[in-house]
């Protein structure tokens, strides 16, 4: 009878993170329609802004964390994902993953957008050393060029959690976001180096979070990003 509980228990969970992914993309849009005209146009410019230097950063540990996204289905299909968070809340009964993926967008498009800003402040306390100093150096080098960039998150296509799993306090969340964004770079003068501000891309980014179960503070911090243009 236990059992048959905390299966309904993470069906439930699967429902109500789908039922929240619908509503942000209902509130933050979807991709509009373009003529074919400015879509051939988009997809013959071959510069369109690389983001990588937030897309791809090694893990605390200096090993590259690699992802399989297209091999990862939802995480209420997926045994593993399901087995360890059964262990994780049963180690930790404060865990609310409906709270978490309920903020690991908002943390996306904030980490994402303050990338984009240069915004030191607000990047560091939500990002492991490793990263922070990732960021910071990409940020650094772009100033240094007299470059701007800009991001726009027009919409959430779809949010996945892909990987659980804990070391010590610590537990790690794996979500692979796909995302239509726009994103451009700017010289000193305001032209438009790199990107077009009309062209949506559509991107999958694989982020990993981490929180200190047994720490008051409720945020959890990006430690390692994976991604790809789809």
């Amino acid at each position: 009878m236990s059992q048959q509980f905390q299966f309904m228990d993470i069906v439930f969970l699967g429902i109500v993170v789908l039922l929240l992914v619908n509503r942000l993309r209902s509130v933050l849009g979807t991709r509009p329609p373009r003529d074919e005209n400015a879509k051939d146009a988009a997809e013959n410019r071959p510069n369109v802004v690389d983001i990588s230097d937030y897309r791809t950063i090694e893990g605390d540990n200096g090993a590259k964390m690699k992802f399989d996204p297209a091999a990862a289905g939802a995480f209420e299909e997926d045994a593993e994902v399901v087995k360890n968070l059964k262990r994780i809340k049963e180690a930790f009964p404060n865990f609310d993953l409906v709270d978490f993926m309920q903020k690991a967008p908002r943390a996306f498009e904030y980490i994402a957008d303050a990338f984009a800003k240069g915004n030191k402040a607000d990047l560091k306390p939500l990002l492991s050393p490793a990263i922070y100093a990732s960021f910071e150096k990409a940020i650094d080098d772009r100033a240094a060029r007299h470059e701007t960039a800009e991001f726009s998150l027009i919409g959430f296509k779809s949010i996945k959690l892909v990987k659980a799993e804990t070391t010590g306090t610590d537990v790690d969340l794996t979500v692979e976001f796909e995302t239509d964004q726009t994103n451009i770079v700017k010289d000193e003068q305001g032209k438009v180096v790199v990107g077009d501000p009309t062209y949506i891309e559509t991107v999958t980014d694989v982020w990993t979070l981490r929180k200190n179960m047994l720490s008051d503070d409720p945020v959890w911090v990006l430690t390692a990003t994976h991604g790809k243009a789809s």
